[in-house]
């Protein structure tokens, strides 16, 4: 009888402390699950009566494991791969801290597995967990490792697998722990200089596979604009040799002046001619999506000033995250802007960073408007619906910039009489 209430309060201890590493993980608050464990805490007695009457540690563990899969699906009602990946990032942690204390603990006795030492080592193990889920942020953890990137959250799951493999094949095989145990951390070695390598070609990859996608939506803008020029250029040549023959229609002064007037005035306002110096730009993305901008802004009537004062652009930032981050700045400033309105981008270079500057018509911005507009999540542009869009585009332009260390600078500037919303982003 005293061996089944060791067990059960082994068990019951050991799913608390995993209970609040979970909590931490999935950033669940206990008033949210409380009302379903005490039904549930019956499943204990079962699993520790089997702990006491079978001689089979293999079949313990193996009934354990089953027990906290089925227990903290029924507590979380999260997905099973959910459960696992959850349950694998715990199980690695508290394995981590276990042997940290281990080795703590064997600098002052040279048993570390009395009962006085195993009491001590839980017991930290539940205080580390309480403090996780207070000020350890484990749910950005999580979403880093496992929701965001499938490259570390497999090597998680294959850690895993290799842990309750090592601990059933311990239980098999109780006197050949210590090969096994040096065999598992070669093998997790081997695991994480692998899966490094492919993590890079992966990352590779990616950035690969997005520039792709750049290229094949805004090339052939830019080649349009190209075969636009060209067909002008024709007729350019043809408005030459017109303008020429203006003395010859016209004999007195005003009358040619005015006539010439009108000439130039249908020249210099012609789009394509008027845009054309685009293609000296040298990212063909960024002179690809300028010109669509001015289409888009030639069709809602907005008033798109661009102002490229070099067009050599240089930056630490690859030409489709420069895209990224100009497209984010230039979509706002059109989503904000109704038709009529008026845009202004300015775009520099010095050698170094490429600075993009843009304005458009905009409120007053409060202190809590610019400590948000940058939050995930956080947007001012209404719906059709009267909803709000869930923001993630200046989210994402925060994140490029601090990747390359680059600034951004939000303020109200006034153009021209009107209130605006100034951006400025060097990166």
């Amino acid at each position: 009888m005293a061996a089944y209430f060791d067990f059960l309060s082994k068990i019951l201890f050991d799913t608390f402390v995993f209970l609040v590493f979970l909590m931490a993980i999935y950033n669940v608050k206990f008033s949210q699950i409380a009302k379903r464990l005490p039904p549930l805490l019956l499943l204990t007695l079962p699993v520790s009566l089997i702990a006491t009457v079978t001689d089979s540690m293999l079949i313990f563990t193996l009934i354990t494991y089953i027990y906290c899969f089925v227990f903290y699906s029924l507590v979380f009602r999260y997905p099973p791969m959910k459960i696992i990946t959850g349950y694998a990032i715990t199980l690695i942690i508290m394995t981590i801290l276990n042997l940290i204390q281990m080795v703590v603990i064997m600098q002052f006795t040279d048993n570390p597995f009395t009962n006085t030492s195993t009491y001590i080592t839980e017991a930290m193990a539940f205080i580390i967990a309480i403090l996780l889920y207070k000020f350890g942020h484990m749910d950005k953890l999580y979403d880093a490792l496992i929701v965001k990137n499938q490259v570390s959250r497999n090597i998680i799951l294959a850690v895993f697998a290799l842990m309750v493999s090592m601990v059933l094949y311990q239980r098999i095989s109780p006197k050949d722990f210590m090969n096994i145990f040096m065999t598992f951390l070669f093998i997790v070695i081997l695991i994480l200089i692998l899966y490094s390598g492919m993590y890079k070609n992966y990352m590779s990859l990616r950035e690969s596979r997005k520039q792709l996608q750049s290229y094949e939506q805004y090339l052939p803008i830019i080649e349009d604009l190209i075969d636009q020029v060209r067909m002008r250029q024709h007729d350019y040549n043809n408005e030459l040799q017109a303008i020429s023959m203006l003395p010859i229609s016209y004999t007195d002064y005003d009358s040619l002046a005015a006539a010439l007037s009108n000439e130039l005035d249908t020249s210099c306002n012609d789009h394509v001619i008027k845009n054309s110096y685009l293609l000296r730009i040298n990212m063909k993305l960024i002179a690809g999506f300028l010109f669509s901008k001015m289409n888009l802004a030639q069709e809602h009537n907005i008033n798109l000033d661009i102002d490229v004062k070099n067009s050599t652009l240089t930056s630490k930032a690859a030409e489709f995250e420069l895209l990224d981050v100009m497209s984010i700045l230039v979509d706002n400033a059109f989503d904000a802007t109704e038709d009529g309105g008026m845009i202004k981008v300015i775009i520099d270079s010095d050698g170094k960073t490429t600075t993009v500057e843009t304005f458009n018509a905009g409120s007053q911005l409060t202190a809590e408007m610019r400590k948000n507009f940058f939050a995930k999540g956080y947007s001012t542009k209404p719906l059709k619906d009267g909803a709000y869009s869930r923001g993630i585009g200046l989210y994402k332009l925060k994140q490029l910039t601090s990747k390359y260390h680059g600034e951004i600078l939000l303020d109200n500037q006034t153009v021209d009489g009107q209130n605006c919303i100034h951006f400025v982003v060097s990166i």
